[in-house]
């Protein structure tokens, strides 16, 4: 396969701040370009890209997209990133992350206080771990701590992650013992997202994980699982987030090789 995927959880250092890191990376052998398609995550990632054969060192943010994007990809590319937990994206950035939706990408200079002089230091990596170990270390000298994140957010995201985002906003609230206005409003300030979205890219993911699993999804029992009333719901589900039928993403999704994937 021409294009690789992986995750790796953070250290428990920096687990309130970090949603997870990833890598996505392209064959060296040629080939035609790829217009590759990036589902929703519902998290806005600080990424370095790099490819040798056009001499490119760059690092930027994602935006805060909630739709399949598309942008090209090319031999030789790889991309290390840092996903934000929606738990603490306002306080790192130190702006409302609702500002950057539907916004493909981001410049770093833009976040000097997090950004400055990492370039370099990322420049000189010769893995994805030891990128991990300069954004790892960033963080703790910024000295983002506990007061950096919210703590009700962070649980919300715990429980949406631990039920594959099949969880009504009432009931994640009342586990939570806030009303749902106050979850919603604390979710979107945290975040930039209303839980209820964060919730529907989560479900778009637990399903393409299950694909990369090899396991073979029957997307009525799927979409009886997950609350639609019918298969059909389901597919218009897919459609408005990723613009492909549940099958036809399946079939994106195993084009891409895949490593380790946080659950």
């Amino acid at each position: 396969m021409s294009l690789f995927y992986q995750e790796i959880a953070p250290s428990e250092e920096v687990s309130h701040l970090v949603l997870s890191f990833w890598e996505f990376k392209t064959a060296k052998e040629n080939f035609d370009t790829i217009h590759h398609e990036i589902f929703p995550d519902g998290c806005i990632s600080l990424f370095y890209h790099r490819n040798e054969n056009f001499n490119l060192r760059q690092i930027a943010f994602s935006g805060l997209n909630i739709e399949t994007i598309v942008a090209p990809v090319f031999p030789s590319d790889i991309f290390w990133g840092m996903r934000i937990s929606p738990a603490a994206c306002a306080n790192i950035l130190r702006e409302n992350p609702a500002n950057f939706k539907s916004i493909r990408m981001i410049e770093a200079e833009r976040f000097s206080h997090l950004t400055k002089g990492l370039l370099e230091k990322l420049n000189a990596c010769i893995n994805f771990n030891e990128a991990i170990s300069i954004y790892e270390n960033r963080l703790k000298e910024l000295g983002f701590d506990s007061n950096y994140y919210d703590e009700k957010v962070a649980q919300a995201i715990e429980i949406i992650e631990e039920t594959s985002g099949e969880i009504k906003i009432s009931e994640l609230a009342e586990q939570l013992n806030l009303s749902t206005r106050q979850l919603e409003r604390r979710f979107k300030k945290s975040s930039g997202l209303p839980p209820k979205q964060f919730a529907r890219t989560r479900r778009i993911r637990a399903a393409a994980i299950d694909l990369v699993e090899n396991k073979k999804i029957n997307w009525a029992n799927r979409a009886a699982e997950m609350g639609f009333a019918d298969q059909a719901h389901l597919t218009h589900e897919f459609v408005s987030v990723t613009k492909r039928s549940p099958n036809s993403f399946a079939e994106k999704v195993k084009e891409i090789e895949h490593g380790n994937l946080i659950k």
